[in-house]
């Protein structure tokens, strides 16, 4: 069984009063792509599980943010993390290895990792490996270096562009094989690094990993 989400970023008081400020005040917590990122490995599964997944996306996020921002209180409790990035990997131990970076989206009901991707791993090449998801966050670091999850940059606009520069990034870097678009040229927006840390509690794929433009 897939893990229940519950890790809430404006569940700490912390966070919550950097959140409201920046709501607040244009231009007080606003990303700094020198300080670099980080991609934090939330959950692992098997690949078979995903079909129970709930479905993600980056624009429903912010929505969901805003709305708790705006309601005052009055919701119940904040908004899960994004979980925007998804890595798919083979094989186990010091053998695992990375072969697909992607997006989440919220147009199924379910997590849509069912593509050409999942179907490329029915090869033979790829029998009896095991074969798993990690869901992740991506965070970004303000010129105040305080933590901002990619769900709350505003505008909307500049958070799916920040977004697709870490997913280029990863590709570039790593170079997955079972990814075709943006493995030849780094993405346009430049961002100082990518530090992935592994929190799942099942292994340390990738962990303290740094990924450079």
């Amino acid at each position: 069984m897939a893990p229940v989400l519950e890790y809430r970023p404006l569940a700490s008081p912390e966070n919550a009063l950097g959140f409201r400020i920046a709501k607040n005040k244009v231009g007080w917590h606003n990303p700094s792509l020198e300080l670099g990122s980080f991609l934090v490995l939330q959950y692992a599964h098997g690949l078979h599980e995903t079909v129970d997944l709930p479905a993600q996306s980056l624009r429903e996020s912010w929505k969901a943010n805003d709305t708790y921002f705006r309601s005052e209180g009055a919701l119940a409790q904040p908004p899960l993390a994004c979980l925007p990035i998804y890595l798919i990997t083979v094989g186990t131990g010091l053998d695992e290895r990375l072969v697909y970076v992607g997006q989440t989206s919220s147009k199924s009901s379910r997590f849509i990792a069912g593509h050409k991707a999942i179907t490329l791993l029915h090869a033979p090449d790829y029998e009896g490996q095991r074969k798993r998801l990690y869901r992740c966050c991506v965070v970004l670091l303000s010129d105040r270096k305080k933590e901002i999850p990619i769900e709350w940059v505003t505008p909307y606009e500049d958070g799916v562009a920040f977004l697709s520069a870490v997913e280029g990034m990863l590709i570039h870097w790593f170079q997955p094989e079972l990814n075709v678009r943006l493995k030849k040229k780094p993405p346009s927006i430049k961002i100082g690094s990518v530090h992935i840390q592994n929190i799942t509690g099942d292994g340390s794929f990738l962990h303290d990993t740094f990924v450079w433009p």
